[in-house]
């Protein structure tokens, strides 16, 4: 005879504790609905967080606490074997993802080996499940002993137990349930045993994490393992990823034909309507069955709505129970926290966010926004990006900003007002890591931890498309001061990432700023870096000769002397762009000058580096040397006063321009150490730019002293960094080297 269930469990301790619902439902702060669906067992598997307020409001004893949770365990998965569900119907694409799997299946006679485990990863609504259960039906043939299917349930409240499926797997796998072992692991060698012999097709859809799927794995053995999770479960070992994306263009309009009105619509307003849905698959048939039942309803129609709404997911429902229904639900379900974490999540400039950028959002611990973030992917809300990363679907992002919209007093302003200098004093803090003197203390909201540069640049980089934005929001809001900080904590950084095609309007923000404060000093500054990025970063020489005068004329009018060294030195640098080297090497000169005068530590090695790459533009290769050692005795004295980071930077620079000085003099073995020694300081300080050039001379040198081996190496490396940086001009300067070094080889 079965014993009480949860619900009948539940209202026995309440009226045992003379309490009514209604007095129960104030004390746990649940509603007294959800209350009653629990007692009269409407509600079979409740959230951890409302069962835990239940009991905690009850003050039950430990061992009945634990009564009652074993018998909401109980409820979460049915006994029973393991029928494989058909595949849906009207199944498009993916065409590439069954060949793979058919592959790694290998053909039906193979010998037995390690079981095949393929993961299928993606966000929700990508079609997983579909996938997998369309392989089965393909593969059917090909596994005769059995294909079996059980739902994990990853993202509910409590997953499924591995040791409860495995009970279930050993039932349809046929053995009696008086001979299933109790412990787990006998369990998981009975299991393993069985699966050695038989070819068997496995469905493991839904998987919550690592620990529940490591038993569930058959050992060696013919079988197949098609694992589904919206996690990436990157502690499996032995395994085959196959990541799933939204479907290509042409297989989602397909999609929406097959479900639709098949023979019907515009090509282009079906490819449109498509790109509305996201081309997630999940929409996609939402969107379909639409169509197909309201056959009023124009594709052109639907196209102009949608353009014309924030929120995609109504007008594609049109009314109907569908995606904004669900969604609903599961935001709903939701404690108040979670809700409040998912609308404001629509707030995020970039694709993806970590768990601190929740937390700047809601005003939390990290350690409260990431269990609120879990609880999200759970609810199949949002997405787990390695490694610690997480987003949102275009589709939900539209839902959680219409919830922003109508559960917020203030449309989110004060939330955006709250990420926003979030993420622009993390910014500060972390490009504060490559000035010269180090980071220093910033006020603000606390942020990640970032101890060196290795950890700022990793943020930097993973957070561009977030704080980036946010500068164009603060500029716009004339927070002018968190602008100045921001342009000028990122100027050494900017040498690390020329290419990211930011550092024009960065600066020019920085120098807009400055003129709205009327500070002429700090417009100088931000000037001086736009003129560097306009001729470094956008091969605009001439503008940044026209920036770098005005930089001058605001120094002088503010009276630092410094400030006119860096604008004579950033002149200069366009003007050798232009092929100008006489009146580049003048400026330079001026500069070196104006840094004595001073005492600008960080400026004068920069000018005397330039100085040189004057000197040896205009044929003085020897002066040309002479000034570039000159240069880097002064920056390895260790009494010289310079920051660390910066005198890194030069040093690698410095290092460079003295191994193409030794190569022009054709003095091969000089000059490869000079080389190596740019490479290896590039690489240290992050200069992927300066590395990538070092690489090219390097191998250069290595080839006229007949390493061709190394040569390959290093051009190899070359070719790999010039396809990151997406540097067209290096990725030609690496064919030309590499047809130079195989003429070399050649017989001759």
């Amino acid at each position: 005879m079965a014993g009480p269930t949860l619900g009948g469990r539940l209202r026995g301790y309440r009226t045992a504790a003379d309490l009514t619902i209604e007095e129960l439902a104030e004390r746990a702060g649940v509603s007294p609905r959800a209350l009653s669906d629990l007692e009269r067992d409407r509600v079979r598997r409740p959230q951890r967080r409302t069962l835990t307020a239940v009991l905690e409001a009850l003050a039950l004893p430990p061992a009945d606490r634990d009564l009652v949770r074993r018998a909401a365990d109980a409820e979460r998965l049915p006994a029973g074997a393991c029928p494989m569900p058909e595949p849906p119907p009207h199944f498009t694409g993916r065409g590439d993802a069954l060949a793979a799997i058919r592959a790694l299946a290998g053909p039906p006679d193979v010998a037995a080996g390690p079981a095949v485990v393929v993961v299928l990863t993606g966000q929700p609504g990508v079609g997983k499940t579909a996938l997998a259960l369309r392989a089965v039906h393909d593969l059917a043939a090909d596994y005769p002993d059995g294909r079996l299917f059980v739902d994990l349930r990853g993202t509910q409240e409590r997953p499924a137990a591995s040791t409860e499926v495995l009970r279930r797997l050993l039932l349809a796998l046929g053995v009696a349930e008086s001979r299933i072992p109790a412990g787990p692991d006998e369990r998981a060698r009975v299991y393993r045993g069985l699966l050695h012999h038989r070819r068997v097709l496995l469905v493991l859809d839904n998987a919550a994490d690592e620990e529940q799927v490591r038993p569930l794995l058959p050992g060696d053995g013919p079988g197949l393992v098609l694992l589904t999770c919206r996690r990436w479960l990157s502690g499996l070992e032995a395994v085959h990823w196959l990541p799933q994306e939204p479907l290509p263009p042409a297989d989602a309009t397909a999609l929406l034909r097959a479900v639709g009105r098949p023979h019907t619509g515009d090509p282009n307003e079906i490819a449109a309507l498509a790109v509305h849905c996201g081309h997630l698959p999940l929409a996609l048939r939402v969107t379909g069955q639409r169509l197909h039942d309201e056959p009023e309803l124009t594709v052109p129609a639907l196209n102009a709505q949608l353009a014309r709404t924030r929120n995609r997911i109504t007008v594609l429902d049109g009314g109907a129970p569908g995606l904004a229904a669900a969604l609903e639900v599961s935001y709903r379900s939701l404690p108040p926290a979670g809700r409040r974490t998912l609308r404001r999540l629509a707030l995020v400039p970039g694709a993806d966010f970590t768990a601190d950028a929740a937390a700047a959002l809601c005003g939390v611990d990290p350690v409260v926004a990431e269990d609120a973030l879990d609880a999200l992917v759970e609810s199949g809300l949002a997405a787990i990006r390695p490694p610690d990363r997480f987003s949102l679907h275009d589709l939900i992002r539209d839902f959680a900003d219409a919830c922003l919209h109508r559960d917020e007093p203030d449309g989110g302003r004060a939330a955006r007002a709250g990420l926003v200098r979030w993420l622009l004093e993390t910014t500060v803090r972390a490009g504060l890591h490559f000035e010269p003197g180090g980071p220093g203390p910033v006020a603000g909201p606390a942020g990640p931890a970032l101890e060196d540069t290795d950890q700022a640049r990793a943020w930097l980089d993973a957070e561009l498309d977030n704080w980036f934005p946010a500068l164009r929001l603060a500029a716009a809001a004339g927070r002018h001061d968190l602008v100045i900080a921001v342009a000028d904590a990122l100027h050494w950084f900017s040498d690390q990432r020329l290419r990211a095609g930011i550092w024009t309007e960065v600066f020019r923000l920085g120098a807009a700023a400055a003129t709205s404060r009327g500070d002429r000093r700090t417009q100088a500054a931000h000037l001086n870096y736009l003129a560097w990025a306009q001729t470094i970063c956008d091969a605009d020489p001439r503008a940044g000769v026209v920036t770098a005068g005005e930089a001058w004329r605001c120094a002088q009018a503010a009276g630092d002397l410094a400030q006119q060294g860096w604008a004579l030195l950033y002149d200069a640098s366009a003007r050798t762009a232009l092929g100008e080297h006489a009146a580049a090497l003048r400026l330079r000169q001026r500069a070196w000058v104006a840094f004595r005068k001073v005492g600008e530590r960080e400026g004068l090695p920069q000018a005397m580096r330039c100085l040189g790459q004057s000197l040896s533009a205009l044929g003085r290769t020897g002066d040309a040397l002479r000034v570039h050692r000159a240069t880097l005795r002064l920056l390895r004295d260790p009494d010289y006063p310079m920051s660390a980071v910066v005198r890194a930077y030069s040093d690698a620079l410095t290092c460079l321009r003295i191994g193409i000085g030794l190569a022009a003099g054709k003095r091969w073995p000089d000059s490869v150490d000079a080389l190596r020694e740019a490479v290896a300081g590039a690489r240290d300080c992050g200069l992927r730019t300066v590395e990538l050039g070092a690489l090219i001379e390097l191998a250069r040198a290595l080839r006229h002293l007949g390493a061709a081996a190394e040569a390959a190496d290093r051009l190899a490396t070359a070719a790999e960094l010039a396809d990151e940086l997406d540097d067209a001009d290096a990725a030609t300067r690496v064919r030309a080297e590499l047809a130079a070094l195989r003429s070399a080889a050649a017989p001759r």
